[in-house]
């Protein structure tokens, strides 16, 4: 995926992907800020970046939130936070969320190939383009199997699909397959390498707090983007960010995994 400048977009059995190019919306990746709440005297002193910022107004965007107009991404590329959440309140403030319990994180500021990372990413002009998938046809649903499941899927299809996954699983030699519908769910994972997500959110606020599993994934981001702009550095190339939100309070939660 990082070799294609392409950002996926979920929602609504939809996907979509946002690359470089024009538009009739004004969809941008990199620039300032773009909101109250992201300064580093916001966010306990860590630089966060601002990545894709859309325009939700654009009907070939799957993702919806009430009363926000713009959605932007953002992470925090410094290594003293794996994973950034934060809350919209409107399209001119948010509030981040830390996680407080991740022991694999560097004590003092460091980043991607250390000196020289930029403050901001370049801006851009990004387009929106529907990607093909029907979720009713068996190879569509199992490559996207991690985000959508497979419940749209004919009896048979979904037979044939849990056929595949084991075999697939077999192969691998480092488990048994999967047999009951709990460790298919999990075998299911495509397009995620390192298997599904199922961090809480982390809005203290939030009924799913600490509650794991309950999360929707709605974008998946490649390491470079917009060509030449390479996030994590010179050898990072095989890193994606992966953005889930909470469908109770919307809050956003962007950690990165290989891909």
């Amino acid at each position: 995926m990082a070799q294609d400048f392409n950002t996926f977009l979920f929602g609504d059995l939809r996907i979509a992907t946002a690359s470089s190019g024009r538009s009739d919306y004004a969809h941008t990746f990199g620039g300032p800020h773009d909101r109250k709440g992201t300064s580093r005297e916001d966010c306990n002193g860590i630089l966060i970046h601002l990545l894709h910022r859309f325009d939700l107004t654009d009907p070939a965007i799957p993702i919806r939130i009430p009363g926000v107009r713009w959605l932007p991404l953002y992470y925090c590329f410094d290594f003293r936070a794996n994973d950034l959440g934060y809350r919209l309140i409107s399209d001119d403030q948010l509030v981040t969320y830390f996680p407080d319990d991740d022991p694999n994180v560097s004590k003092e500021e460091s980043w991607p190939d250390d000196e020289g990372y930029p403050l901001e990413f370049p801006k851009s002009s990004i387009k929106i383009a529907a990607y093909s998938y029907n979720p009713t046809k068996l190879n569509d649903a199992y490559q996207w199997a991690g985000i959508f499941g497979i419940g749209n899927l004919s009896k048979r299809d979904q037979l044939a699909a849990k056929k595949r996954v084991a075999k697939w699983i077999d192969s691998l030699g480092f488990e048994a397959p999967p047999e009951t519908d709990e460790e298919f769910d999990e075998a299911f994972s495509s397009p995620f390498a390192q298997g599904k997500p199922d961090s809480p959110c982390l809005n203290p606020d939030c009924s799913n707090w600490k509650k794991k599993g309950q999360l929707t994934t709605i974008a998946l981001m490649p390491a470079e983007p917009v060509k030449g702009i390479r996030t994590f550095g010179r050898m990072g190339a095989g890193v994606q960010l992966i953005v889930r939100m909470c469908p109770r309070c919307y809050t956003i939660r962007v950690s990165n995994q290989c891909d």
